[in-house]
């Protein structure tokens, strides 16, 4: 059962995937032999071995899957609800044991989908998919359900709190809104001396929605590094389904500047159609983004593990700036490769495959597993299901 689904993955792996060359030995001993008793054994058993090849963006996903309606954290040997739809299990419950398993045991069985030791950076969501139950105080409760929980709403705002502006970006992902936004509070932006960015959670988008941004928040020039090569696996099916999306996105647009940035992106899948693996980035002389702010403000970008892909992009490029200081917890890290392409396998399941490398996997500095790291850390403690320790702390620091 499922050689269809395993050969489509299979192909995938070889003929499109930007990481074939770095994660061969694994392709290698791909398990196409391997039999499955129903889907559940399949999708846990894929979702171990893709998560061997240390890419977040290449993974496998259920159509018609179920969804656990908790998020969970693990600190000092307890596990605790962090964020819930589940009137059962409100915030600041602590979970005994998944079904029959106690907390100890699903750590050493299930290191494989928890991908890190590391507890702030241990992914849960299908380990807990996997049991379908916990205990709490000797009850058993249901945590799955058919609709996935939406636990990160969109959010773009842009207010002026006491002392500071406070701007949130919960993703990158609608370019038209955040830009409008930023218009509509141009001189706010620019008379702030102090201003909290809060990306927190961020599920990423495109690096063009937050670019915008970048030179309202210094009066300097600032110098981005671009010194690495940057390759995109410029395959006949990835250019097509980028063109049509560009031209998409293209229509929507109203703006004329953006529009040019979106058409000259266009003419890279045009000139290198079908080309394969191909470096794009071959001219590696610094970028440089001219501020226009009226002065030098004090800027605190507040971000955690569950910010990624763009949000990995703007703590990585804001980074670089000399008045910003990062607080919090090292984000997700998932751009060594990324750019995906979606495809559907038999109507089952999702695959996300990366079309994208960053270079810099190449000379072992790649940031699957350490994320962006941040100037202040705070560490998770259980104080935050009370009181928001980030953003306390980034108060304190301006």
């Amino acid at each position: 059962m499922y050689k269809k689904e395993l050969s489509l993955i299979k192909h995938q792996l070889i003929n499109e995937y930007a990481g074939y060359e770095d994660k061969k030995t694994l392709i290698d001993y791909f398990p196409e032999h391997e039999s499955f008793k129903n889907s559940n054994e399949f999708y846990f058993y894929m979702t171990a071995y893709l998560n061997k090849f240390q890419d977040p963006h290449l993974k496998l996903h259920e159509i018609n899957g179920l969804y656990p309606n908790i998020r969970v954290q693990y600190f000092n040997d307890k596990l605790y609800v962090i964020d819930s739809v589940n009137h059962s299990l409100p915030v600041g419950t602590i979970i005994e044991q998944l079904d029959e398993h106690t907390i100890d045991q699903v750590l050493s069985e299930d290191y494989d989908l928890l991908k890190s030791s590391n507890p702030e950076r241990m992914e849960w969501a299908d380990v807990l998919k996997k049991y379908n139950n916990v205990v709490v105080q000797s009850n058993k409760i249901s945590i799955l359900q058919k609709d996935r929980p939406n636990f990160f709403e969109e959010s773009y705002q842009i207010k002026d709190r006491k002392n500071y502006l406070y701007i949130q970006f919960s993703d990158f992902l609608d370019h038209n809104k955040i830009s409008h936004l930023i218009k509509q509070h141009e001189k706010n932006i620019l008379n702030a001396n102090q201003i909290i960015i809060d990306v927190r959670g961020n599920r990423g988008g495109s690096d063009l929605a937050f670019l915008e941004l970048l030179p309202y928040l210094t009066n300097n020039v600032v110098t981005i590094k671009n010194e690495y090569p940057y390759y995109h696996r410029f395959t006949k099916d990835y250019c097509d389904e980028r063109l049509k999306t560009l031209s998409e996105i293209i229509n929507q647009i109203a703006d004329s500047q953006e529009i040019q940035k979106y058409k000259e992106f266009s003419t890279l899948f045009e000139d290198n159609y079908n080309k394969g693996l191909v470096n794009i980035n071959k001219n590696t002389q610094p970028d440089t983004i001219k501020g226009i702010h009226n002065s030098l403000p004090d800027v605190k970008v507040l971000c955690d593990f569950e910010c990624c892909s763009s949000g990995d992009s703007f703590v990585e490029t804001i980074n670089q700036f000399d008045n910003i200081e990062i607080i919090g917890r090292p984000t997700k890290g998932m751009n060594d490769y990324s750019n995906i392409m979606v495809i559907n396998i038999n109507d089952q399941y999702i695959l996300s495959v990366p079309h994208s490398k960053d270079g810099r996997v190449d000379v072992g500095k790649s940031m699957a597993k350490t994320g962006i790291t941040v100037d202040y850390y705070v560490p998770w403690t259980p104080k935050e299901l009370d009181e928001d320790v980030i953003l306390n702390v980034a108060l304190t620091r301006l």
